[in-house]
């Protein structure tokens, strides 16, 4: 049991910091021109801040049953899927590869010339073609100010969803399982 725990409060460790560092080192899964040092640091103090709030609540788990302890770290797992999926669905559409150049982040919603460009060309894809890569990135930055905003800060908290859930999952499991 003292092998299990280890490995389940190490895992929480990691989760809890490895995600941020890697994000601050190389933008992984960040939407391009958005900060990755934003995103890094939301993961880290989120981590930290799952594992306090654990640690903080040990009797307690400790002291819960078995089968609902095991109930919330599933409900962790599955959150940590749904938003992992959700995550990779949203930036596979919202960020549009522009062959030989930097990517292009679009809103969730579009206003004024954006949204009359996508609808005269009925693709983010045919409107950068049709409009080229900086055009559309200079319409976006001042058509859809609130709309980018709205847009980070979802994928920010789907983003460290991901993390968290998977930190929270394998924290509660390791201090369950510790003597």
């Amino acid at each position: 049991m003292k092998k299990l725990s280890d490995f389940f409060s190490l895992a929480s460790g990691v989760f809890a910091v490895i995600p941020g560092i890697t994000v601050l080192i190389s933008s992984v899964g960040v939407p391009p021109d958005v900060s990755k040092n934003l995103f890094a640091a939301t993961i880290e103090a989120l981590g930290v801040l799952t594992l306090l709030i654990l640690w903080l609540n040990k009797k307690w788990i400790k002291s819960s049953s078995s089968s609902s302890i095991t109930k919330m770290a599933i409900i962790g797992v599955v959150a940590f899927l749904v938003s992992l999926f959700t995550y990779l669905f949203l930036f596979g559409y919202y960020v549009v590869e522009v062959p030989g150049s930097n990517s292009l982040f679009f809103p969730l919603w579009t206003n004024g010339e954006l949204n009359t460009g996508l609808q005269k060309f009925h693709s983010r894809e045919m409107l950068i073609e049709e409009w080229g890569r900086d055009d559309v990135y200079k319409v976006i930055r001042s058509t859809s100010k609130t709309p980018m905003l709205i847009t980070t800060l979802i994928f920010l908290f789907i983003y460290q969803l991901v993390f968290v859930s998977l930190t929270f999952s394998f924290g509660i499991l390791g201090i369950k399982s510790s003597k």
